[in-house]
């Protein structure tokens, strides 16, 4: 009974810091971004926020983050700009998960209800890059596979398609 007690407060805590570490990194970001603190868009993330420690996908965001920023250093290369529903998220764009050429002119927040549903959602990435970043993800410990054909990173609630975007 003991041991059982002590692994629920152990989850409780890590969740509670997964949490402020989700929390941390998204205001670090919007300051990076220039958005002001206590404006709207910042408004909007809180409350992007708290739905998504509702939904249970503290953990994976937090992955994803270390998916891209892992790319990113590597081969100096992010997500492409204005793609992926992932651009539709103010948290997803202060985590860089996510691009926008204009931060202030996000549209329709992204329903994180429909993207669980929905279970796989796209982030891309150049065309040169793609293949390097899942042999990295592999190399480095993340859950891939394929699904038709296409790569992609598994995690507790979500898998991402790491797909190619052609360049012209």
């Amino acid at each position: 009974m003991a041991k059982n007690k002590n692994q629920k407060r152990k989850d409780a805590i890590s969740l509670k810091n997964a949490q402020e570490t989700l929390r941390f990194q998204v205001q670090w970001g919007l300051k990076k971004l220039g958005v002001a603190e206590g404006g709207v868009l910042y408004k909007l993330a809180i409350v992007e926020l708290e739905y998504i420690a509702e939904l249970g996908l503290t953990q994976d965001l937090l992955t994803m983050k270390k998916l891209i920023d892992g790319v990113e250093q590597k081969f100096g290369a992010s997500v492409t700009a204005d793609k992926a529903p992932f651009a539709q998220s103010i948290v997803c764009i202060a985590l860089g998960i996510a691009r926008v050429s204009d931060v202030s002119n996000i549209g329709l927040p992204m329903n994180w209800a429909d993207a669980i549903a929905q279970k796989l959602l796209p982030v891309y990435f150049s065309d040169t890059v793609r293949n390097n970043a899942v042999a990295w993800a592999k190399q480095n410990g993340f859950n891939t596979s394929t699904y038709l054909g296409k790569p992609i990173a598994k995690f507790s609630n979500i898998y991402l398609i790491i797909d190619r975007t052609i360049e012209a």
